[in-house]
Formats: C-alpha cells, sequence, structure tokens
C-alpha cells in the first residue's frame, strides 16, 4: 500500500481538478474529479459467482423476510423499552436502500413493489411533530438522546434518498428532507450528544445535499460534532475528525470508524483539503502494516473494535465493518485510480461476505468468526442491514470509465457490459469466468468500430506469475503496480485472456495465530470444517492443534456442498503433540472459507518459517 499512500497524497496537495458532471439538476459540482467512475451493471448483465450470491440475498432473503412484523410493527406500536435495556434497533432504513437498488438491478415489478410498500407504510407511523421511530416519545423529544434513535433516522434518510433516486420517487426526497430536519433540530436539544451514536449522519446528510443541493445539510455533516466518544469513536466534526491511534478502546469501534472514513473522502470531493484523508491514510497503513488489524479472511476487528490480536473468536469481522470497508477502500480507490485497493476487497468479498450468508441464501451472519463455530443472526439490526446494503452495491464495483476515456477492470466475474465512453463512444466488455474456481479470465472487447483507448486491469497480489494474452500474442505484465494498462486500437471481437495460476500457499500467521498458518488458493481461505472432518472431530476436540503435512496438498477437488463451483482439498496431518514426527497418517478434509460448518482456519505445520507474509500487508 506504499505506493497507494503516496498516490492520495499526490491527490490532495494538487491543484483542484477539472469539475465533473453532476448527477442531476440540483447536485452540487464536485470540485475533485474521481479517477474511476463507477459502472452500473443490472441483472442481465451480471452473473458467475457474485450475481448468483445477489440473487439468493434478493429472492431468498430481501423478498421472504417478514417486514410487517420486523419492521414496520416496531414503528407502529413503539413498545415500552425493558429496563435493562432501555435501546432498541431496527435497520429498517438499511433494507429500503437495499431494496431500491435490488428493484433497479432487477427489474422486477414484484421487487418494486415490496420496497414501495415498505416505504409507503413506514410514513404513515409518523407523528405530527415529524418524529419517525420505534422507541416511545419523551418530553421535549428526548427519545433523539436514546441510542439508537437517531441512528435509526440518519439511515431512514439515506435509504428514502436512494428510494427517491431509484425509483424516481419525489415524495420519498421530500420526506427525507423532512426527518433530517427534525433529526437536527432535536440532536441539538441533546443533553449528552457525546453518548449518541451517530455513524451513518454525515452520510446521510452528504446524500440528500448531493440530491437536493441544499447546502445546509452539508454544513450540518461536515461541521456539527459528532459521534460517542464512549464506545465508537472521537466526538468531532467531520471536517475536524483526526485520527492517531486504533488502541483506545472507546474510540476504536471499526465499524463506526471506517464509515466516517468513507463519509470523509465524500466530503473531500466536495471541499478538498491537505489533510482530509489523513485519516484514511492512517487506518489504511495500520491495516496493512506487517502485524496490522487486516486479518487473513479481509476484515477487521475483535469484539467490534481494532485489535491486532488475530483471535478469529471473539465477534470478529462484523458485517457493518466489512461492508463499509469495502466502500471505503471503493471510494479511495475511485479517487486515486490505484486497483490494488480491489484486493483487499476481494478478499472481503470472496471470503467474509459470502461466508456471512447461509449456503441456501435465507440467513446472514452479523459476525463471521474463523476460529471456532459460527452462528447466524435475525433479520433486523444492523448487520444484515448492511449486508443486504454492500451486495446490492457490487455491481457498481466490476468496471469504471477511466478519465482518460478507457475502461477499468476491478472484479472477476461472469458479465457482459456495453459501456459508454467519451464523444459518444460505446464498447461493450464481454467476461468469461468461473472465477475464484480458476484464474482464468477471458475479455472480449468489441468497440461499435476501431478505436483506441486504454483498458486498465486490475493483477492480484497474489498471483505475480500472471500472464496475459491479446489476440494470442503474449503482452508483458510487470508485478506490483497500481494496474496493467494495455492502450491500443481496439478492433471489435478482440479476445483478451488473463491467466493467473492459483497455486496453494501457507499465509504465516501472528500474534494468537503465531507458529500456524492459514491455506490460501488465489483470494480464498480455506479452513477445517466440522462437516467434512466429522470422523476426524470425534478423535481430536481441537481442531487447531493438527498439524498438516504442506507436501500432501493435493489438486483442488469440487465441493459443490459448499458452494456452487466449490472446491475442497485433503491433506494429511499428525495428531496433537506429535511435533511432525514420522509419517502424517491422519486425514484432513480443507474446505473454502464460506463453509458454514467451518470451524478452524489456523492449523499447525511443521515449519512455521516456510510461510510466506500475507502479499496484502507491507512487507517494508
Amino acid at each position: 500500500m506504499k505506493h497507494t499512500l503516496i498516490l492520495l497524497t499526490a491527490l490532495l496537495l494538487a491543484p483542484l481538478a477539472t469539475m465533473q458532471a453532476a448527477d442531476t439538476p440540483n447536485s452540487p459540482t464536485p470540485k475533485v474529479r474521481d479517477t474511476l467512475q463507477p459502472v452500473t451493471l443490472d441483472k442481465s448483465e451480471l452473473s458467475g459467482e457474485i450475481g448468483r450470491r445477489i440473487d439468493d440475498l434478493i429472492y431468498k432473503n430481501f423478498m421472504v423476510i417478514d417486514l410487517e412484523q420486523k419492521f414496520l410493527d416496531p414503528f407502529r406500536k413503539r413498545p415500552p423499552l425493558p429496563a435493562a435495556k432501555p435501546w432498541r434497533y431496527i435497520g429498517v432504513g438499511k433494507v429500503i436502500a437495499a431494496g431500491s437498488r435490488f428493484a433497479a438491478y432487477t427489474g422486477d415489478p414484484k421487487v418494486a413493489e415490496r420496497v414501495d410498500h415498505l416505504v409507503s407504510e413506514l410514513m404513515k407511523t409518523r407523528d405530527a411533530d415529524g418524529y419517525l421511530g420505534h422507541m416511545p416519545v419523551e418530553p421535549n423529544g428526548g427519545q433523539i438522546s436514546r441510542n439508537w434513535t437517531l441512528h435509526e433516522l440518519e439511515y431512514v434518510v439515506l435509504g428514502l434518498v436512494e428510494h427517491a433516486r431509484l425509483r424516481s420517487n419525489p415524495d420519498s426526497l421530500r420526506q427525507a428532507g423532512e426527518l433530517a430536519d427534525y433529526a437536527m433540530a432535536n440532536f441539538a436539544r441533546c443533553a449528552n450528544p457525546d453518548h449518541v451514536c451517530t455513524a451513518g449522519l454525515p452520510e446521510a446528510l452528504m446524500a440528500l445535499h448531493h440530491a437536493t443541493g441544499e447546502k445546509r445539510y452539508l454544513d450540518y455533516a461536515a461541521s456539527v460534532r459528532h459521534g460517542n466518544c464512549h464506545m465508537e469513536i472521537e466526538f468531532s466534526s467531520l471536517r475536524d475528525w483526526k485520527k492517531t491511534t486504533l488502541r483506545e478502546r472507546d474510540t476504536g469501534q471499526v465499524y463506526v470508524n471506517f464509515a466516517r472514513c468513507y463519509a470523509q473522502t465524500q466530503l473531500h470531493r466536495l471541499e478538498p483539503h491537505e489533510g482530509s484523508l489523513d485519516a484514511s491514510r492512517f487506518i489504511l497503513r495500520e491495516l496493512t502494516k506487517r502485524d496490522g488489524e487486516l486479518m487473513v479472511i479481509g476484515s477487521a476487528g475483535d469484539d467490534e473494535h481494532f485489535t491486532d490480536s488475530h483471535d478469529g473468536s471473539n465477534k470478529p469481522a462484523e458485517s457493518c465493518a466489512t461492508a463499509y470497508l469495502i466502500r471505503w477502500l471503493d471510494s479511495i480507490m475511485r479517487l486515486d485510480g490505484d486497483l490494488r485497493h480491489g484486493d483487499i476487497m476481494e478478499r472481503a468479498i470472496y471470503n467474509v461476505l459470502f461466508a456471512a450468508q447461509d449456503p441456501t441464501g435465507r440467513k446472514i451472519r452479523s459476525m463471521t468468526v474463523f476460529e471456532g463455530p459460527r452462528s447466524y443472526t435475525g433479520d433486523s439490526f444492523c448487520c444484515p442491514g448492511n449486508h443486504r446494503r454492500i451486495l446490492a452495491e457490487l455491481p457498481e464495483k466490476v468496471y469504471y470509465r477511466t478519465a482518460d476515456g478507457g475502461i477499468a477492470v476491478n472484479l472477476f466475474t461472469q458479465s457482459s457490459k456495453a459501456i459508454e465512453l467519451t464523444d459518444g463512444r460505446a464498447v461493450t466488455i464481454k467476461q468469461e469466468t468461473d472465477y475464484p474456481t480458476t484464474g482464468r479470465v477471458k475479455l472480449t472487447v468489441t468497440p461499435v468500430a476501431p478505436m483506441e483507448f486504454p483498458l486498465r486491469l486490475r493483477i492480484p497480489r497474489w498471483c505475480p506469475e500472471a500472464t496475459l494474452t491479446i489476440n494470442g500474442q503474449p503482452r508483458a505484465i510487470t508485478p506490483g503496480q497500481p494496474f496493467c494498462e494495455i492502450r491500443r486500437t481496439w478492433k471489435p471481437g478482440d479476445v483478451l485472456t488473463l491467466d493467473m495460476p492459483m497455486p496453494w500457499r501457507l499465509v504465516r500467521g501472528h500474534h494468537l495465530q503465531e507458529g500456524r498458518a492459514a491455506l490460501m488458493r488465489g483470494p480464498v481461505v480455506y479452513c477445517l470444517g466440522g462437516t467434512a472432518n466429522a470422523e476426524l472431530l470425534k478423535r481430536f476436540k481441537d481442531p487447531r492443534e493438527l498439524m498438516i503435512d504442506p507436501a500432501s496438498l493435493g489438486q483442488p477437488l469440487a465441493d459443490t456442498s459448499v458452494r456452487r463451483g466449490g472446491l475442497k482439498v485433503t491433506a494429511k496431518a499428525w495428531a496433537p503433540g506429535n511435533g511432525g514426527q514420522g509419517t502424517a497418517l491422519l486425514e484432513v478434509v480443507l474446505t473454502e472459507f464460506v463453509d458454514a460448518s467451518g470451524l478452524s482456519t489456523y492449523l499447525r505445520i511443521p515449519d512455521p518459517a516456510k510461510a510466506v507474509e500475507d502479499e496484502l500487508l507491507n512487507q517494508n
């Protein structure tokens, strides 16, 4: 990430970039132009593992969850709060945001009808003074000071802005403005504003500013001090927020810190300032330094807070935190153009996000442990909602338009998209691959007529041996660069083939995982699952103490029990306490991390010094 940090610094110190086009007549014009502009795919254009996961989430989760009982009745009835638990959170705004994107993605009238119904019925629960919530009303609007009333309102505002934009519903935008006005007025009355969760406040108000052009929403988002500094983040304004440590428990909540980093990148586009991305630079450096906070599965956190322990058993990889990690990295990547951010994004997507989904598609995890048994959560609360939101955004993270009139490819997945470039030029990109099952990607480039433009590819750092051909002719790749660019005159039907070998690699563990290693292939982490090793685990209760013989790892085998196109591998192992003496006689099956029965990710190996460092970490 060293080169990325240099790029970020250069970006901040550079003169203001050319103004970029606004999305709507009311949208403010950013003063910093994104180097990469996302291209949105719909259901007919996206398939592969990413498309399948999105489809599962829409039709096996969003379309069957109980909207009436779980999401609407709490607002209609506002049941009293128990004395032992004087707070409540539903997360309906996140469901609205995700549902609005699902409707646009699928074009399915039933999906659209469902999210429209949710919005319509929710808005009927508003009081005459403007309050919308599931907390009982208190004198002088005192319920706004109680967690998580404001947090709920923030995301309802964000969801309504998304609904207005994607469903062409001006009434939703009006309602969003009224709710934001109510929230801003009542937050000012909070006796202890530094005790109130405001994770989504700046993001929601800047989205409203973008939709309406009203500067007061931007000013409030950027200038008002906010944040629960007793369990989440520093109490400060978005303009003034700094970060010098991740170790302070009261201010080191991963989700909220990532969310504020993301909001600062949004503010930077509107108000460029030399220090506006300092916190992003600091946290990214801490995440990716050797022995840093980034875990092998692609997320961070222990008991929802930053740590470098790599415990893996104590509420790690919160779905909220992972969602904002991906969203924040995408935002930085769009600013600086460095596709290497996609290496972390894909690690989080193929391991944490997809492991947080029940293989049947119905359930979602709040936390995805990598040491110990995993469990699912309910349909409401924050994590299921943020999981739905980030999967709904993945169709915008595959292809990008570049500032110099080209196309960038970030995620490898079966897809086909006609992309409009500058000057009315159009190019269709067709991607054929079974990634991440294999690392072979065939890209067919079909411009409407022969034309010159740059095509940029992310070459994952896990694959220094990648090869590239264009119409069968080899093309050189320089490993470790922000991207691989091919600038040429493209003709209809040109074929680019990217081959990324996926040998096994054992990634060295640190801190609590010292002396152990995690098995990886491409971006996918492997684990020891309870189902495939049921008989072995009857004899050995602690799988972490088994010692794997790396020389016994064979070729990957098909494993459709884990996912369609999934893989597994068998290996020999020594019993706990053997120390690698003699012949390894036990047989262990290692499955992809999405295995719902996964129990252990780090296993012992005879010589830990032969394991490799994680390529996502700064080796300097």
